[in-house]
């Protein structure tokens, strides 16, 4: 009777072991290295900072202070040893793709200045005044984008919010001569504002730059109806190739981070949805819909591309996610890392970014959505609320060195080994 005992649960545990546990995901490894760090201001009050670009073996990065006295900081990248720093600048704080780095250069943009900054000394090479684009000296967009040697930016007539209309011009980084390249004018109750610009080289060689509008009503004060249209222009004919007016027909909103282009198509990230669009025969190819109350803001996220998919964080439940570029579905799903902030950065497989909810620096692997480590602050005490919420990061890709700011110290932390 005991041997028979023996044999049956000898059969049970074997039909339990048919099908293995999952491997539980590995803990956030503790104690991440940070090199060196320095404070954003002597007191390390008031303050916050954006980790924004490296160039050469210099970080540039910006700070925010309460009074309106926003600062371009250059430190050497392997000491931290402060090379240059910027303070009449008198402005009040910098929100996202307000400055970008192009060839040797730090491009910056406020309500009423654009700014050429040269990385290697800090002087200003050439200063446009906005009044002189746009006729208006604080209502253009104070939003750049960067497409190869040129910083383009929406020159604009009439008053915020209802532009009459909207020149996509650019700028030689070199010389900051601008010039005019197409004008989008109000239609009927509709009025144009630039999400991005992108480029895509088709497939006879043209270099078309991709600039999704969100086209504005304003017969509904408090819930105003919009569309989403996408302008595709030749930059070697200057012509416009073609226009694909209402792909996301209401309540849309085009992305302020430039969307993912690939293979032909453009992944694009609108108010509730995340588009695939077809930009040999421009039409819709698929639509992610994301449910109202979680994913009505996913056009302020950045997109990814990893393989055959589109990396994104969602605002509203906190996730991760990885969509297949092929439907749209979801490939894999974070619930536990915290929405983010700002622009996501992919290193080695790795996605990283700062978390809005929780204030941690995360690390996620891009094929699986695991949680490599998720780091808090290591100058958080009961006194400084030390916290990477909201903060940028810049990653150099030859010497494994992660950069960023906690509102209080810039700070460089050594990757570990994959």
């Amino acid at each position: 009777m005991r041997l028979v005992l023996f044999f049956l649960s000898g059969l049970a545990l074997a039909a339990c072991q048919k099908e293995p546990l999952p491997e539980p995901v590995p803990p956030p490894k503790p104690g991440l290295e940070v090199l060196w760090q320095y404070p954003l201001s002597p007191d390390t009050a008031d303050v916050s900072g954006d980790a924004w670009f490296i160039w050469e073996n210099q970080l540039v990065y910006t700070t925010n202070f309460t009074v309106p006295e926003a600062q371009v900081h250059c430190r050497n990248a392997y000491n931290g040893e402060l090379i240059w720093k910027l303070e009449d600048l008198y402005h009040a704080g910098w929100v996202d793709r307000e400055i970008l780095s192009i060839a040797d250069k730090t491009i910056a943009c406020m309500w009423d200045r654009v700014y050429c900054i040269q990385n290697q000394t800090g002087e200003y090479l050439w200063k446009t005044d906005v009044e002189v684009l746009s006729g208006n000296t604080l209502d253009g967009d104070p939003r750049i984008y960067g497409v190869g040697d040129f910083v383009y930016h929406a020159h604009v007539t009439g008053g915020t919010p209802y532009y009459e209309s909207l020149t996509l011009a650019r700028a030689h980084h070199a010389t900051g001569q601008w010039e005019s390249l197409f004008t989008v004018l109000q239609d009927q109750d509709f009025h144009p504002h630039l999400g991005s610009v992108s480029l895509w080289m088709n497939p006879v060689g043209d270099s078309i730059l991709l600039a999704p509008f969100s086209m504005l009503g304003n017969l509904v004060v408090h819930s105003p109806q919009e569309r989403s249209d996408l302008y595709a222009f030749n930059l070697r004919s200057r012509q416009l190739e073609w226009v694909l007016k209402d792909y996301d027909p209401l309540r849309s909103g085009t992305p302020i981070y430039p969307p993912v282009v690939s293979d032909n198509r453009l992944y694009i990230n609108c108010n509730k949805a995340l588009y695939c669009i077809d930009l040999l025969q421009p039409g819709v190819i698929w639509k992610r819909e994301f449910p109202s109350g979680w994913g009505s803001d996913i056009r302020f996220n950045s997109l990814k591309e990893f393989g055959n998919t589109i990396l994104l964080v969602s605002d509203h439940t906190f996730s991760a996610m990885a969509i297949s570029k092929t439907d749209g579905s979801t490939v894999w799903e974070n619930k536990t890392a915290g929405p983010a902030a700002d622009e996501l950065t992919l290193f080695e497989g790795v996605l990283y970014y700062t978390s809005r909810a929780t204030g941690r620096l995360v690390a996620l692997d891009a094929a699986t959505g695991a949680t490599i480590w998720n780091m808090q602050s290591p100058n958080r005490t009961s006194k400084r609320p030390a916290s990477f919420s909201n903060q940028n990061l810049s990653i150099d890709s030859e010497k494994r060195l992660l950069y960023v700011t906690d509102y209080y110290f810039i700070m460089c932390v050594k990757l570990p080994e994959r």
